[in-house]
C-alpha cells in the first residue's frame, strides 16, 4: 500500500524551497504526496520562529497533524526546533524533531530511526558548528510558476532583534556548480523564471575561498548559461549594494528590475539600537543612486514597527524617510519580542495597541505608494509572466507580475500559465494594473 505524506510550511521562501527539496525525496520514494488537510501516514511541519505569532502557528500545526491523523508520524522540524526545542517537546503525539540542520535528511532518518510515540526521538546540531553549506539530497520539487534555487544560508549580522543567526548558523554559499546545474534543470522544465533565495543573499561567497566569487560573479555566470529567461534576487541588505551589482541591474536583460531591500526603521537612532550596519543618509543615497541607473525599478521594504524605543518622532521619522525614499511596497512587521535576542534586553517597551495602530499607519501608507508606482508604470511596455488564469463573467482573465514586481491582468488573452508576454500597461487598479499584449 503507497504511504501519503503531507506537509506544511510556515515562514520564509527559504524553508518553502527546502520543503520543496523533502517533497522532493519523499516523492522519489514512491510516496504519495498529499494535502496538509487529508488524513496522511505522515506529516511533516516545517516551522518557523521570526516571531512568537509564528511559533504559535507552528504548535498549531502539530497538534491540527494530531487531530487529522491520530496513528500519524508527525515530524516537526525547522527554525522554531532550534529555538525553542523544550516547549516543542511538550508537545504530543511528535515521532521525529529534526533541526535545520539535519532537515534534508529526513527521509533517511525515517528510514532508519525506530518509533517511540512516548519518547521522540531528535536531531539537532548546534548552529556555532554549522559552518558549511549542505546540499539536499534533491533539487526543491515546485508548482509555482517561478522556480525557486537556494545559493545561501546562514547570517553573520546579527541585527538585535533577530534570532535567525542563532538558529540558521554562520552564512555559507553554495557551489556555482550546484546552483547552475539546478537552474539548468527548471529551465528544462520550461520555467521561465528563477528567483535567488538565501537568508542572507547578498553574502554569497563571503565564505569561499576563492574571493573573487560573489553574488555579481554568480549572476554573470547565470547570464552567461543562457538557460533562463527572467532572474529575480528575493532579497538583499543594504550593505551588499554596490556599484558593480547595480551595473548588473542596468545592463543585464534577465535582471528583474526589482529589488527587496529591508529597511527596518527610517530613525537613526532606531537603526543603531537594532545594530543595522547603515544611516538612513547612506540607504537614501544607494537608493537615489539605483533609481538613477534603472529609473523603472520596484524597490520594495520591511519596516519593523513599534521597536524598543521608538517615540513618537522616531515613528515619525520612519512615515517621512519612506515617503522620501517612495518604494513601490512595503512589508510591514510588528515588534516581536524574542528571548534569545539583544532587543529583548532594551527598555521603553511599546504598547501592544500603539504598536497595532502604528502598523495599519505604515500599510495605508504602503498601499498609496503602490498606487503610485502602478500609475508611473502606465503606458510603458512589459513583459508578463502569466501565473494565473481564470474565467469572469465569460472572459478569461490572464494574471501575472512584471519584472518590475507590477501584478497585471489581461483580457481574452489565449496563452498559458508560466508563458512570457510583452504588454502595455493601460489602466491602474487598487493594486494591480490591466494590460494589452503588444
Amino acid at each position: 500500500m503507497i504511504k501519503k505524506v503531507a506537509f506544511k510550511t510556515l515562514g520564509c521562501k527559504v524553508n518553502q524551497y527546502e520543503t520543496g527539496a523533502l517533497r522532493q525525496s519523499f516523492h522519489k520514494n514512491g510516496y504519495q504526496i498529499v494535502e496538509f488537510r487529508e488524513k496522511a501516514d505522515l506529516y511533516i511541519i516545517n516551522t518557523c520562529a521570526v516571531t512568537a505569532e509564528a511559533e504559535r502557528k507552528s504548535k498549531q500545526m502539530i497538534r491540527k497533524a494530531a487531530r487529522l491523523s491520530p496513528q500519524a508520524i508527525i515530524i516537526v522540524t525547522g527554525c522554531a526546533v532550534d529555538s525553542n526545542l523544550t516547549d516543542i517537546g511538550y508537545c504530543e503525539s511528535l515521532s521525529f524533531i529534526v533541526g535545520n540542520y539535519h532537515k534534508g535528511d529526513i527521509y533517511n532518518i525515517v528510514g532508519k530511526t525506530p518509533l517511540n510515540k512516548e519518547q521522540p526521538a531528535v536531531y539537532i546540531a548546534s548552529p556555532e558548528k554549522i559552518t558549511e553549506y549542505r546540499e539536499s539530497k534533491c533539487n526543491s520539487a515546485t508548482s509555482r510558476i517561478r522556480g525557486l534555487v537556494k545559493v545561501q544560508d546562514g547570517c553573520n549580522q546579527f541585527c538585535s532583534y533577530c534570532i535567525i543567526p542563532y538558529l540558521r548558523g554562520r552564512a555559507r554559499s553554495r557551489h556555482i556548480e550546484r546552483v547552475l546545474a539546478e537552474i539548468n534543470t527548471l529551465a528544462d522544465k520550461d520555467f521561465k523564471e528563477v528567483v535567488l533565495l538565501g537568508i542572507n543573499l547578498g553574502s554569497y561567497g563571503s565564505d569561499f575561498t576563492d574571493k573573487k566569487m560573489d553574488l555579481v560573479s554568480l549572476l554573470g555566470k547565470i547570464e552567461s548559461s543562457g538557460n533562463i529567461a527572467r532572474v529575480r534576487l528575493s532579497s538583499i541588505e543594504l550593505p551588499y549594494i554596490n556599484e558593480e551589482l547595480i551595473k548588473v541591474f542596468s545592463c543585464s536583460p534577465k535582471l528583474c528590475h526589482h529589488l527587496h531591500i529591508p529597511l527596518q526603521s527610517g530613525d537613526d537612532k532606531i537603526l543603531s539600537l537594532m545594530n543595522r550596519k547603515y544611516s538612513t543618509k547612506q540607504y537614501l543615497k544607494t537608493i537615489d543612486l539605483i533609481k538613477e541607473r534603472v529609473p523603472d525599478i520596484a524597490i520594495t521594504t520591511d519596516v519593523i514597527v513599534g521597536f524598543p524605543g521608538e517615540d513618537k518622532l522616531a515613528f515619525n521619522n520612519t512615515i517621512n524617510f519612506v515617503k522620501k525614499c517612495g518604494f513601490s511596497k512595503i512589508h510591514v512587521f510588528p515588534y516581536s519580542e524574542r528571548k534569545i535576542n539583544l532587543a529583548s534586553f532594551l527598555p521603553a517597551k511599546n504598547d501592544n495597541d500603539l504598536i497595532k495602530s502604528r502598523c495599519k499607519t505604515i500599510v495605508n501608507l504602503s498601499k498609496e505608494l503602490h498606487r503610485s508606482f502602478i500609475k508611473g508604470n502606465i503606458g510603458k511596455e512589459k513583459n508578463i509572466l502569466i501565473e494565473s488564469i481564470r474565467s469572469e463573467e465569460n472572459r478569461s482573465i490572464a494574471c501575472g507580475l512584471t519584472d518590475n514586481y507590477i501584478k497585471t491582468c489581461l483580457r481574452n488573452v489565449k496563452t498559458g500559465k508560466g508563458q512570457i508576454i510583452k504588454t502595455r500597461l493601460t489602466e491602474g487598479e487598487e493594486d494591480y494594473a490591466i494590460g494589452k499584449p503588444v
